[in-house]
């Protein structure tokens, strides 16, 4: 009996004795891990989407095949496609009948910001890696409702007035899909939300199938993604786009003293 009850004392301080949990630091690395190690696993997709933000509607088509080629096509309300070929930037407007080709000439973290805000509207986060500092980044592991388990992600940065805006985002524990983000800055709370999702076991991973986007906790629009296909069979010149007959052409480099077409 003596030796039962030892055991038992035993057992209750074991479970009693905190763990020792890993550092922000190290959360932080390990999310990045987890990230690099979902991105190869997403290396080709083709998605349709239509958004709706009040009475105002767009549809849209996506495609992206590793490494680094992109092409996103509106459909309505105004017609253009714009494309990445690895090397060159191309911009497609049926209205103007024209296609304008970029050269880009700038260092690489600059291509990525453009790259990234050219495409965007067309993808949201959960389909692409979301951009993470170097330093700074406080991560923590917490229960979330579409986890269990997620990473939480914050980063503080400031406005051009100097206060500051607190960015949050959880991420699917391990697999790094996203659930959703909250931007707050000063009195302005905004969130996107994934609500559906569409899981690849093959793959081991999942992206939103439905996403709402609200602002101090009223929604202000929704995107809905009516095809997803995550083994899509994409050829390397799907993204070399060519003037069709009757279109202009101009052909021009982009460089770090360059305006971002369109502006």
């Amino acid at each position: 009996m003596g030796l039962q009850r030892l055991v038992v004392v035993m057992a209750v301080a074991l479970l009693g004795c905190p763990k020792e949990s890993a550092s922000p630091e190290n959360l932080a690395s390990e999310a990045r891990r987890f990230l690099a190690e979902r991105d190869k696993r997403l290396s080709r997709y083709a998605v349709e989407a239509k958004s709706t933000q009040g009475e105002a509607t767009a549809t849209y088509a996506f495609v992206y095949r590793a490494p680094n080629r992109v092409k996103g096509t509106m459909v309505t309300p105004t017609s253009f496609t714009l494309a990445f070929d690895g090397t060159r930037f191309f911009k497609l407007s049926p209205a103007d009948k024209k296609l304008e080709t970029f050269e880009l000439k700038l260092p690489a973290d600059k291509a990525a910001m453009f790259l990234l805000t050219q495409f965007s509207p067309f993808v949201p986060e959960g389909y692409r890696t979301p951009l993470l500092p170097s330093k700074g980044v406080a991560a923590a592991k917490v229960s979330h409702p579409r986890g269990p388990e997620a990473f939480e992600l914050k980063v503080v940065t400031s406005d051009e007035a100097g206060a500051p805006i607190t960015v949050v985002t959880h991420l699917r524990y391990p697999t790094g899909d996203f659930l959703g983000k909250k931007t707050t800055a000063g009195e302005r709370v905004s969130e996107l939300v994934v609500e559906e999702e569409q899981c690849d076991a093959a793959r081991g991973l999942c992206v939103p199938k439905r996403v709402v986007q609200r602002e101090n906790g009223v929604e202000l629009g929704r995107t809905e993604f009516t095809r997803i296909d995550l083994a899509a069979e994409v050829t390397q010149d799907a993204f070399t786009l060519t003037a069709p007959e009757g279109f202009s052409v101009e052909s021009r480099e982009l460089v770090e003293s360059a305006s971002p077409p369109g502006k």
